[in-house]
C-alpha cells in the first residue's frame, strides 16, 4: 500500500499539520462491486488491481481511536486484506445494503474486544438498523453471538477520542443521508445535492474523500463532473473520488483529471 506521496499518480504531498491521522480505503467501488456479476466490459475484465472495487467504505485511525466509515458487503474480506483488528466506532451515511451488510462480522470485534462497539448514524439510519438487524437487539436465543452495538442518533456536532466529528446533512437523490468531517478529513459518499450550508462547514478541510459514479449524469448520485465542481469549490489539498461504477478506467480517468484530484482504490492510504 502507499501513501499519496509514493503514488506518481497522487495529487501532491499533504504539508505538516499537528495531527497524525491515517486513512485507509477499504472499498472504492459502487453497489455492484467491481467487477460485477456477468458483466465483460473492460474495465471488469481488467487487471489492473486499481481497476477491483469492493463497497465503499474507509477506516481512520488517529488518537489511539479505530473509526470504521460504513460497515459495507464486504467487512469481512476487507478487514483480513487491511489487518483490521479493533473497531472502536462505526460512523454509518446511511442504511442502505452496501453500506451496512457487513454488520454481522462486527461480532467477532465484540469477541476480541469484549464490549460492544459504538454505532453512529441519524436518528433514522438507526431506526432502520434495529429493523432490519432485529436479532442484534433482541437475539431469539443464546449461542452463536451477535454484534453488540451502542446505537448513539447524531444530531450535531460531537467529540469521539479527541476527534471533532461534524456530519454534513446531503442528498442521495431525495433521500436526507449523512457525510462526516473529521478534524480535516472529510468523507461523503453517495450524495447528489449539498446545500451550502453543508458546503460551508467543509471548507478547510484538507483531504476530501467524495462519490463520482460515473462520467454520465445519474439521478442520486455525483457524476465525475459534478464531484469535480465540489471539489474546486472546497479547494481542499487533496481530494479522492470513490463510489466508481464499471464505467470508469482508473488510469485513462485519472489522465483527465487536475493535479489535486485522482480516483481512489482499494487500499489505497492517506496519511495526514
Amino acid at each position: 500500500m502507499m501513501t499519496p506521496s509514493q503514488d506518481a499518480s497522487s495529487p501532491k504531498p499533504l504539508t505538516p499539520f499537528k495531527y497524525k491521522m491515517k486513512i485507509t480505503i477499504l472499498g472504492s467501488g459502487t453497489s455492484t462491486g467491481i467487477p460485477m456479476i456477468g458483466c465483460g466490459c473492460e474495465v471488469c475484465r481488467s487487471q489492473n488491481p486499481k481497476n477491483k472495487r469492493l463497497r465503499s467504505s474507509a477506516f481512520l485511525e488517529m488518537n489511539e481511536a479505530h473509526i470504521l466509515i460504513d460497515c459495507s458487503t464486504d467487512l469481512r474480506q476487507q478487514a483480513l486484506a487491511y489487518n483490521i483488528t479493533r473497531i472502536d466506532a462505526v460512523f454509518l451515511t446511511h442504511s442502505h445494503s452496501d453500506h451496512v451488510a457487513g454488520i454481522d462480522d462486527l461480532r467477532i470485534f465484540n469477541y476480541w474486544q469484549g464490549g460492544k462497539i459504538k454505532f453512529y448514524g441519524s436518528p433514522q439510519t438507526l431506526e432502520d438498523i434495529k429493523k432490519r438487524f432485529d436479532y442484534c437487539f433482541d437475539p431469539p436465543q443464546k449461542g452463536g453471538g451477535v454484534p453488540q452495538l451502542e446505537l448513539i442518533p447524531v444530531q450535531g456536532e460531537l467529540e469521539f477520542m479527541g476527534i471533532r466529528v461534524t456530519p454534513l446533512p446531503v442528498m442521495h437523490g431525495k433521500i436526507p443521508i449523512l457525510g462526516f468531517r473529521f478534524d480535516d478529513f472529510t468523507y461523503i459518499t453517495d450524495a447528489s445535492f449539498i446545500s451550502e450550508e453543508t458546503m460551508e462547514k467543509m471548507k478547510g478541510t484538507r483531504v476530501l474523500i467524495l462519490n463520482a459514479l460515473r462520467q454520465k449524469p445519474h439521478s442520486t448520485h455525483f457524476s465525475i463532473a459534478q464531484a469535480l465542481e465540489i471539489s474546486r469549490s472546497i479547494a481542499p489539498e487533496q481530494t479522492w473520488f470513490i463510489h466508481l461504477a464499471h464505467q470508469v478506467e482508473h488510469e485513462s480517468t485519472n489522465r483527465d483529471l487536475p493535479s489535486n484530484a485522482r480516483l481512489a482504490y482499494d487500499g489505497l492510504v492517506i496519511q495526514i
